[in-house]
């Protein structure tokens, strides 16, 4: 997990203004049933633009061929080539679902 150090100065790279971030803030948040739990749709869309961008950076492959690198971009409020991109998704995937997957574990 990040420091707050280190969560600070990645924020200040990213556009808050960003569907994703907008989302995860809203207190009135659409959310997806997934095995009986209720997931905000912004952290849905994190895990699979996290499968998505590992296809897209490592072997080059497109999951479909409407998907574009920019709307993942423009909706996390990213800039960058497909490298710095997947290192972002990265971090956020596991900032966000390991800090669930840890209140999970804690609630147990």
């Amino acid at each position: 997990m990040m420091t707050d150090k280190q969560a600070l100065a990645f924020m200040q790279k990213v556009d808050a203004n960003a569907p994703f971030w907008v989302e995860l803030h809203d207190e009135d948040r659409p959310t997806m049933n997934i095995n009986g739990n209720d997931v905000p749709r912004c952290l849905y869309n994190l895990m699979v633009t996290k499968r998505d961008i590992r296809l897209y950076a490592e072997l080059g492959m497109k999951p479909n061929r409407h998907w574009k690198i920019g709307d993942v971009k423009k909706y996390f409020g990213l800039k960058g080539g497909k490298q710095k991109i997947k290192d972002a998704i990265f971090t956020i995937h596991d900032e966000f679902i390991g800090r669930l997957e840890n209140q999970d574990n804690e609630n147990d």
